[in-house]
């Protein structure tokens, strides 16, 4: 579970991947060990995958999302075109914790085809295993809000 959040019951967490493969299977194993795995449809376009994890988060079904696809890129732009989601992209752990601590991000990202599964589900750890955002970007945190609602930074 996240530290330095808290989540009532446990973690929810929307997952939607294009493909099921180890690496996927391993993502999922270790996020339900976290808490309440939410799975979007597979069977769906990778797009409305992408844009389902998204919605479940910021309409609350989720408390934080993970998207899965050939490269990741498209499940995260589509993720993001949700307003209130802040999807990133990452490959390495270093960069999911700074997703997580200097972008708030809500959504990991990540390729299914070029991750190992161990490779992923440190990745992931990482991401979930992040304190609260650091606050000397809490300004930058809020730029990034009103770029949902057309606001200029």
């Amino acid at each position: 579970m996240p530290k330095g959040r808290s989540y009532a019951g446990g973690v929810r967490i929307a997952f939607g991947a294009d493909d099921d493969n180890e690496t996927t299977r391993a993502v999922v194993g270790y996020l339900s060990g976290l808490g309440e795995v939410i799975r979007v449809d597979a069977t769906q376009p990778w797009p409305r995958i992408g844009a389902a994890v998204g919605r479940a988060v910021t309409d609350g079904e989720a408390d934080l999302g993970v998207v899965m696809c050939w490269t990741g890129t498209g499940t995260a732009i589509a993720a993001n075109k949700v307003p209130g989601v802040r999807a990133a992209l990452a490959w390495e752990p270093w960069i999911a914790t700074g997703a997580r601590r200097w972008n708030d991000a809500n959504v990991l990202a990540m390729s299914l085809k070029r991750l190992a599964p161990d490779v992923a589900v440190e990745v992931a750890r990482a991401f979930f295993e992040t304190p609260e955002p650091d606050p000397d970007e809490a300004e930058n945190i809020a730029l990034l809000a009103g770029l949902d609602h057309d606001q200029q930074p």
